[in-house]
Parts: C-alpha cells; sequence; structure tokens
C-alpha cells in the first residue's frame, strides 16, 4: 500500500471535474492466519507511485505539463504518470475479489469491505478484511479412476503437501495437484497435467471439519482404442538442429527433406546442421558437448525433469540466444496394447548467439584535495573457441592516480596495469569419472593466468597469477566453486622514504615483502527470487587458505628454515622467497526490494577476516581489506578510510588491515526517462587484529567499536541505458573515526572539501 502527504493543490491539475484522485490505499487485517504480502496484491488501483512512499514525484511531473503539444510538455508527460482516478466499481471489485481469496485460502466466512474517504478532490479507500478461524482437515481418501497408474506416484505420505490437521487451504491443494503432476510427467506421462487432480470437500462433520477426497480423472484425449487411461511414452528419437529458426526445425522434425541440412548421426541423437559435413567441413559446436549436457535418453520413459535439466544445462553454456526443447507423439498402428509405452519424437532447436563480444568500463574520482584518478577496464570474450563450448576472456584494465603521500609533498603520478586470460571449458577435467559429474548442473573448469604491474612513487610492485579450478550448480540455487591457486609478488622498487615510515611498524613492513601464495579457495553462492519478483537476495561465502601444504611438507621432511630479521623469526622460503600462511573468511550479503516499478532499496552486509599464522607474522598487502572508494563507504575515497581510528593522513599504504564490516543502504527512484536518482548511506571500517600492529587506533575492540565506525551519506544519480549504468554519487561524511573533536560532523561542514567526494562510475554500487 502506498500514500503521500507532501502534495499541493497541483496534484489534481488534471483531475476532471466530478472525479476524484485516489490518494491513499490501507488494509486493516482483523485475525491471524494471513498476512498483508498475501492479500495487497489483489487490490486493482493503487494510487500514484512515490519516492519515500510519500512523495508523487511522477504525477507531480505529468501536472507540470499543459495542454499544449511541445517538447517538453511531451517529455514531462513521458517522463511522469497520469492521475489515477477513483472508480468505485474497482474498489468493490477489489473487496469482492478479498472475500473470494480468504475464502480460498479456508477461512470460510470471513468478511471483506471496503470503505471510501471523500475529499476536495480526493478521495482515500480503505479495505477492512474480518478472519473467521480456518476449515481443517479431518481426513484424506483417494478416487483414483484410472486403475492402471502407478498409485504411489500420488498417494505418498512422505511427499504430500496436504495432511491431516491442515487448513483447507486452496493454494496448498493447489501445489500439492502441482507436486502430483511433476512426479507423474517425470514417470513417463508425457500428457499428464495438474488439471487431471481435483477435489471434493464434505464440510457435513461440522465443527469447521473437512473430510478431503483427491480425484484423478481419465484422460481426456485417451485414443479412441483405448480404455482412457493415462499412457507412458518414451523417447524413440531425438532430433538437435542448430537453425535459428525454431520454427523451421518444427515444420519437419525429421528434417532429412530439409534442403541444405547435412546429418550427423550420434548414438543418443541425429545433429542436423547446415553445410557442416563434407570434405574441409565441420559443426560450429561437437556433437560431444551436446552430449556431455543431455539428460534425455533414447529408448527411455520421458522424464520432464530430465528434459528441464537437459534446457538448464544448454542454456549454461551460454552459446545460444534461445534453446527450445519440443515433443511429439508418434502414430502408432494399431493394434497397439494399451499398457504399452507409446513413442515420442524429439526436437531440440539451438539458435545461436554472437561469438564474439567486448565489454568497457571505468571509474572517475575527485579527491576532497582535488587529487584525480581514473581507471578503465576492456574485456574480449570468444565463445566456442574450440567448437567445445569454450569461452575465451581477455581483460586489461589501466589505472592513474595523482597521488599525495604526505601533507606537505606535491602529488606525484601513479600508475597500474593488469591483464588476464582465462579459458573456460564446459566439463569437470579431472583425470577419474565420477557419476557426480552428470548429477550438477553447468559444471566447468577454469584456467587463468593474470599479471599486474604498479609503480607508485613510494614503490613499484609486480604480481602474477595462475589458477586452475572448478564451478558447478546443484539441483537448487547454489553455486560452488574450487580452486588452486599459485601468486608471486615482488616488490621491485621501494623509496627510503616509505620505508622509514614503516619500519617502526614490523606488522606493515612484513606485509610489504617479496611473497609466494599456494593454495586454496572456495565459494558457496546462493542465489534466489520471490515468486512476484520482488525480492531478490543474494548470498556468497568464500574462504582461502594459502601456504598449509607446503609447511607441512617442509616439517615432514625436516627442512631448515631461515631467519627472517623483519619479523625476526624462523620461517621457511620457496625459491629465496618466503611463503606466506594465511586464511580469510569473506561474506557478502546483497538485496533488492521493489516497491513498484518505479523504486526500490538495495541493501549490502560485507565481513571478512584474514589470520596470518605459521610462516608468516601478517598477511601480504594484496590480501589486506581496505575502505573507501566508489564501491564502499562514498564518503572517503578508495584507501583513505581507518584502520579503526588511525589518522594518519599521509600514505595511502597504512590503509589496509585484517578485518572488514561493512553495510551499505541505497534507495532508487526513476526520475526522467533513462535517468535515476539514489540516497545513500554506508557504514562501516577495516581494523587491525594483531597485537604486533602498533598503528595507535588501529586495533579491534569491542569498546571502541562504536567509536570507529565510520558513516557517510550521499545522493547519486545513474543514467541507465540498459547494457550500461553510468553513475555520479556525491558522498558527505556524518562521523569520521579520525576526527576527535565530535562524534558527527556538524551540517555546517558537510559541503567542506575535506568531507566529501565525488565519484563518477560505471555499473551500480552492489
Amino acid at each position: 500500500m502506498s500514500g503521500y502527504a507532501l502534495t499541493s493543490c497541483s496534484t489534481t491539475k488534471h483531475v476532471p471535474q466530478g472525479d476524484y484522485l485516489l490518494t491513499k490505499s490501507k488494509l486493516k487485517i482483523e485475525g491471524k492466519g494471513l498476512s498483508k504480502s498475501d492479500i495487497e496484491p489483489l487490490v486493482r488501483q493503487q494510487p500514484n507511485k512515490t519516492i519515500f512512499r510519500v512523495i508523487p514525484l511522477y504525477l507531480i511531473f505529468y501536472n507540470l505539463s499543459s495542454e499544449k503539444d511541445n517538447f517538453i510538455n511531451r517529455l514531462m508527460r513521458n517522463a511522469g504518470e497520469p492521475p489515477v482516478i477513483l472508480d468505485s466499481t474497482l474498489t468493490l471489485n477489489t473487496a469482492q475479489r478479498m472475500g473470494q481469496y480468504v475464502s480460498y485460502r479456508g477461512y470460510y466466512g470471513s468478511t471483506a469491505k471496503a470503505s471510501i474517504t471523500y475529499g476536495k478532490r480526493k478521495a482515500e479507500v480503505a479495505y477492512s478484511v474480518n478472519l473467521e478461524q480456518p476449515y481443517r482437515i479431518r481426513s484424506i481418501s483417494y478416487d483414483i479412476m484410472d486403475e492402471s497408474i502407478d498409485t504411489s506416484l500420488v498417494i505418498d505420505p512422505e511427499k504430500s503437501l496436504i495432511k491431516v490437521g491442515d487448513i483447507f487451504d486452496g493454494e496448498a491443494l493447489r501445489r500439492e495437484s502441482n507436486r502430483i503432476s511433476n512426479d507423474m510427467r517425470a514417470c513417463g506421462y508425457y500428457n499428464f497435467y495438474d488439471a487431471y487432480v481435483t477435489y471434493r470437500a464434505d464440510t457435513t462433520p461440522g465443527n469447521r471439519e473437512v473430510d478431503l477426497t483427491m480425484l484423478v480423472a481419465k484422460e481426456q484425449a485417451a485414443p479412441e482404442n483405448s480404455a482412457g487411461n493415462h499412457h507412458r511414452f518414451y523417447v524413440q528419437s531425438l532430433l538437435v538442429a542448430l537453425e535459428n529458426s525454431p520454427k523451421r526445425a518444427q515444420a519437419d522434425a525429421d528434417a532429412a527433406a530439409v534442403a541444405g541440412w547435412d546429418t550427423i548421426h550420434h548414438e543418443s541423437f541425429e545433429m542436423f546442421c547446415r553445410g557442416c559435413t563434407g570434405e574441409g567441413k565441420r559443426p560450429g559446436l561437437r556433437p560431444e558437448v551436446i552430449d556431455m549436457n543431455n539428460r534425455i535418453k533414447i529408448d527411455s520413459l520421458y522424464n520432464a525433469q530430465e528434459v528441464d535439466r537437459t534446457y538448464r544445462n544448454l542454456a549454461n553454456l551460454r552459446l545460444f540466444k534461445s534453446v527450445d526443447v519440443r515433443f511429439a507423439e508418434v502414430p502408432v498402428a494399431p493394434p497397439y496394447a494399451d499398457t504399452l509405452p507409446r513413442p515420442l519424437r524429439g526436437v531440440i532447436t539451438l539458435s545461436p548467439s554472437m561469438r564474439q563480444n567486448y565489454e568497457y568500463g571505468g571509474e572517475v574520482s575527485l579527491s576532497d584535495n582535488g587529487l584525480f584518478g581514473a581507471s578503465i577496464t576492456g574485456r574480449h570474450q570468444h565463445k566456442n573457441l574450440f567448437r567445445g563450448a569454450e569461452i575465451l576472456d581477455v581483460s586489461l584494465t589501466g589505472i592513474f592516480q595523482k597521488v599525495q603521500l604526505y601533507a606537505d609533498a606535491l602529488p606525484e603520478n601513479s600508475y597500474e596495469l593488469g591483464a588476464s586470460v582465462s579459458l573456460n571449458i564446459p566439463s569437470i577435467l579431472f583425470p577419474l569419472h565420477f557419476d557426480f559429474y552428470r548429477n550438477v548442473y553447468s559444471p566447468r573448469t577454469q584456467v587463468a593466468l593474470s599479471g599486474n604491474f604498479q609503480q607508485r612513487p613510494d614503490y613499484t610492485r609486480a604480481l602474477a597469477d595462475i589458477t586452475f579450478g572448478y564451478s558447478w550448480r546443484n539441483l537448487g540455487s547454489m553455486i560452488y566453486i574450487l580452486t588452486m591457486n599459485m601468486n608471486v609478488i615482488k616488490i621491485l622498487k621501494m623509496s627510503s622514504s616509505f620505508e622509514n615510515s614503516i619500519r617502526p611498524n614490523p606488522y606493515m613492513l612484513n606485509s610489504y615483502q617479496d611473497a609466494f601464495l599456494l593454495g586454496s579457495s572456495s565459494s558457496a553462492i546462493y542465489s534466489t527470487r520471490s515468486d512476484n519478483g520482488r525480492l531478490q537476495r543474494h548470498l556468497r561465502l568464500d574462504m582461502e587458505l594459502k601456504g598449509n601444504l607446503l609447511w607441512l611438507g617442509y616439517k615432514v621432511f625436516s627442512a631448515t628454515p631461515k631467519e627472517d630479521d623483519i619479523a625476526e623469526r624462523m620461517v621457511y622460503e620457496v625459491g629465496g622467497t618466503k611463503f606466506a600462511q594465511f586464511v580469510k573468511f569473506d561474506a557478502n550479503y546483497t538485496s533488492l526490494r521493489a516497491f513498484s516499478t518505479a523504486s526500490s532499496i538495495a541493501f549490502r552486509a560485507l565481513a571478512g577476516v584474514g589470520i596470518a599464522y605459521g610462516n608468516s607474522l601478517s598477511l601480504p598487502f594484496d590480501k589486506m581489506y581496505y575502505s573507501g572508494g566508489a564501491n564502499s563507504l562514498r564518503g572517503w575515497q578508495i584507501r583513505t578510510l581507518g584502520p579503526g581510528s588511525y589518522g594518519e593522513t599521509g600514505n595511502l599504504l597504512n590503509h589496509l588491515a585484517d578485518m572488514r564490516l561493512e553495510m551499505n543502504v541505497e534507495y532508487r527512484f526513476k526520475l526522467l526517462g533513462k535517468l535515476e536518482g539514489a540516497i545513500f548511506a554506508d557504514a562501516g571500517n577495516i581494523w587491525a587484529i594483531r597485537a604486533e600492529d602498533s598503528r595507535a587506533g588501529a586495533r579491534f575492540s569491542l569498546r571502541d567499536f562504536p567509536e570507529q565506525v565510520a558513516l557517510n551519506w550521499g545522493i547519486g544519480l545513474r543514467f541507465n541505458f540498459g547494457v550500461l549504468v553510468a553513475r555520479i554519487d556525491y558522498g558527505i561524511r556524518l562521523h569520521d573515526p579520525a576526527l576527535t573533536e565530535s562524534y558527527f560532523v556538524t551540517p555546517d561542514r558537510w559541503f567542506l572539501s575535506e568531507t566529501n567526494s565525488l565519484f563518477l562510475a560505471i555499473g551500480y554500487p552492489f
């Protein structure tokens, strides 16, 4: 429900005389069992869309227009929304639908009413629903008219969604009918649908109880020579057509007579393509790739679940604009025993998408002291590189920054260049074979190489990385990623001034050393979307382990450690470079809730911690956390916040730590055309967790935690072009942990250069 109060007399500018502008729609429910979210979707007429659930911005835009046909008026009308005129007929219809709905959910005898309050050319509607005690199921019986079907698919106490004592809920009955239909269609009953499962309710027992009978009807379109029983079907043949037009492939399922089609015979299917056989010719996609992702078996009973898995597997290859899977009954000549499974002919039509595409992105930031930073990224993707649905990714990243290392120093240039190449293979490459491979969605193997070179006034660093890993989906909403990788970090040069600045803190000095990293990382990703599409949730959990196998190997073989002068401890080395040993845990939760087509609220929570041990005193600086920037706390430039209340504003490299906590919330709303607005708030910081870290105020403690959480708010604009979103964010600090004079930054200081930041970026922040 929505309403608004911050309006003016202009909101009724385009309301005809004698009509009323609908300004509010309220719902009140008395009784327990159903919530507003269950009943609100039934409302046939809602007030004009609002931002902050108060301001009818789109109606205001519309009312700024006049009757004249010119560019400005057309712009205002296209950007706005005409007034919602009260229709009392729809109001009455809504109340009737509410009454029908609560009865359908088992609350028979409940009432739903609507009342209208009229004002000066405005009206408010109030709906009230009074819930009676629900009817409950006293007993369940079955009337299966087709005695030939497998009754265990219908009568299954373990899987049944309705049980004695449950509310006599029409929605639960619908889900149970759908459950039975799915189980039947997974066992060969190709023509069975939930409409064959109906219910008869007997309320004569009284006391608001129901004796329920489930009825399973005979097949309505059964052949004349059958007894009206539901038939099982088996897959007699399967055709795979690489064709841009599904209609063409469906027009002749045999496809042999279609001019220009070549045939490739495979034990599981026939592949048809154009000009793909003969000397020097080959199909654009190897048949083995389709076979690996195909779950439809010749001469096996039709299984709708395996058909759906085949569809998903092929769609997840990311090679096709569309995937179409259809079946047709093959006529049988009489006499044909009524109890025998009947044949089906399957056709899979694959419409290829573009094999190559390019993506670009970038970000620009202006710091509070006028320093400038910019980044640009480019990506090239080649799909189906070796005709096996392999995806080659090549990306380049360039970063330029003006950095001021110390308050009294002149700005200097900083450069960073990164490159990566990866090959994504749609199968699990492993020397041993497991049935697990074929019981997951979208199995992939990835091999990646990347390098990064960074030249700053204080140091020059090079990094190389090799990664090998697997990813797969389960039958639900989970994605799993498991990788092994090796990193080498080399500090090529370090300025004496920077080294002297961190030398008093061996913990930080140890982070800026050459390091060899070998280990594994794993991720679990969960995504879900509500039935009405208004709520999306995403949770990602990551764990990274480095150095444990190396450390164990050195211990087992009694290797001799070497003394680390910086850490003042004995350590092991690989090729003269100390290897890192640590564990990192990260969690990332995001949600997006849409209030309407014009407004939504996005939320994100981040938490992470890295713990060095064994062969390492501290995390390598490339594995440490930082805060601030266009996708973090937007009141601070990147790597200028924290850790804790640490207040040094000179060297950005000291603003790294072992732990991160962050929360972001952003209200998004449409403005004009492709222009969107946003109001956001961010909170969080980074912290050190080791006693060896001597930076003042950097360590995490529960006592100081409230004082060390940074806060900012801000406003933003987004230019949403569909495939590209460009945004401008202006963040204003509310609480700066490094300031000691007061907790909050007072409003008179919000717009000073040292308390805000401006960002230009590509894409939403989260």
